[in-house]
């Protein structure tokens, strides 16, 4: 009965088997209207029902669903990360030099904040001067 459902393509109300079924199930709920928002959660429901093997299937069609880039070989590109590792160990040694200085760095001065009240005695009104108009 489920492949007699299956042949109306509005029809989502089922639980894939297998990433064929995942892509297609995802599909048909964009064509009903999937709001962008929703899409993280639409592809987790599509995947909650599959297997390992066919969610790692799924996962490399979300993540590029033109290309299969698993016969592909790939160069390793090494001397960028290098040039950002040579950097950082430079900045770091920089900054650890810095702070092995025996001297404290100096410290503001004090200000007084002219939003805190003042609430000495001598500050305030005296009670017998303030009159009720």
């Amino acid at each position: 009965m489920l492949g007699v459902r299956k042949q109306d393509p509005e029809f989502v109300a089922f639980t894939p088997k297998t990433a064929e079924e995942a892509v297609d199930r995802f599909v048909r709920c964009k064509r009903r209207g999937l709001k962008a928002y929703l899409v993280p959660e639409c592809l987790i429901a599509c995947a909650h029902g599959l297997p390992p093997s066919e969610l790692e299937k799924f996962e490399s069609w979300i993540i590029n669903p033109c290309d299969d880039f698993s016969n592909v070989s790939l160069v390793e590109q090494k001397s960028i990360r290098e040039s950002n590792d040579a950097i950082f160990a430079e900045n770091a040694r920089r900054v650890e030099d810095k702070m092995q200085v025996d001297e404290l760095p100096p410290l503001p001065r004090e200000q007084e904040d002219e939003k805190m009240c003042d609430t000495t005695p001598e500050s305030l009104p005296d009670t017998a001067t303030l009159s009720i108009q």
